[in-house]
């Protein structure tokens, strides 16, 4: 698995942080929440973000058969650069990214921040699980024939606040149609939990704090999945920030950096244990940096 594209953001001397984006975005999205964190809560973050494969500056999936684990083989390398106990930090996608491996490595993790993470193995039981089926029919059915256009605007549609698909320039709707396979190739750990998250006591054990973070104007299955997660995380709060949809943590940052801060105050994460390492160290030599 070839390393990559990394950038590291924040000051050096805050909370150590690892950050997983969202589905057809890039690590270039936490920028403003970032900054907002440097204004809301000294230290603020030393935060590291990466571009997910297929995304950003990252190379492609290396699964030729798209038929892998690909929430598996991100969670892999999100593992590679936590090298020290670290605040997780997930949208979407990679908000179920930074669960799994907090759940693999606990002993690593010292806190966690997940805006609406698309787990939707979580709330197989709750009425708003089928109602999202049936808003995803459009999209696997466009999948399934290989109209990857098709896909890419159902799939906007499905999250409910994305820009309209004509606006998009030809090059970031060529990008998008392109990352289609990679969101099947997600199934087998949103839907099918084979990461085992949902074990009996896995996540009740889980002893460090979790802040679930949802949009008001997201659709329903989103509160949902953080509803259902709560349920089951012994330490975990949840927040909901009015006005805001799924892609609440770049078009509300300065409400999230508020929520956030306040967050890390309450448990501590605001203060560095004694000879907190340099986020540098977190990253495996070769990755490339830049910022």
């Amino acid at each position: 698995m070839s390393a990559p594209y990394t950038v590291r953001m924040g000051r050096p001397g805050g909370l150590p942080t690892v950050m997983a984006h969202c589905f057809l975005g890039h690590s270039g999205g936490w920028a403003g929440l970032v900054q907002a964190l440097d204004q809301a809560i000294a230290p603020g973050l030393d935060a590291l973000a990466f571009d997910m494969p297929g995304h950003g500056r990252s190379d492609p999936w290396a699964d030729a058969t798209g038929q892998g684990d690909y929430q598996a083989d991100v969670t892999a390398i999100l593992a590679g650069l936590v090298r020290h106990p670290s605040l997780l930090v997930g949208h979407s996608f990679g908000a179920t990214v930074a669960l799994r491996h907090a759940l693999q490595r606990p002993d690593m993790v010292r806190g966690l921040v997940l805006f609406e993470p698309v787990f939707f193995a979580a709330a197989a039981d709750e009425p708003e699980f089928q109602d999202h089926l049936r808003d995803e029919v459009d999209f696997s059915e466009s999948l399934q024939r290989g109209d990857l256009e098709s896909a890419a605007r159902h799939f906007m549609q499905i999250n409910g606040d994305a820009p309209a698909w004509e606006s998009l320039p030809e090059k970031q709707r060529s990008r998008f149609m392109a990352q289609m396979p990679l969101i099947a190739a997600s199934r087998p750990g949103v839907f099918d939990d084979s990461g085992a998250q949902l074990a009996p006591g896995r996540m009740e054990g889980f002893a460090c704090p979790v802040l679930l973070i949802t949009g008001a104007q997201s659709p329903g299955i989103f509160q949902a999945v953080s509803r259902a997660l709560a349920a089951r995380l012994g330490r975990a709060e949840t927040a909901c920030i009015q006005g805001a949809g799924h892609m609440v943590p770049i078009t509300h940052a300065a409400e999230c950096a508020g929520l956030i801060g306040t967050w890390m105050q309450r448990h501590g994460l605001d203060r560095q244990p004694d000879a907190a390492p340099d986020q540098m160290s977190l990253m495996p030599a070769g990755h490339p940096v830049t910022g």
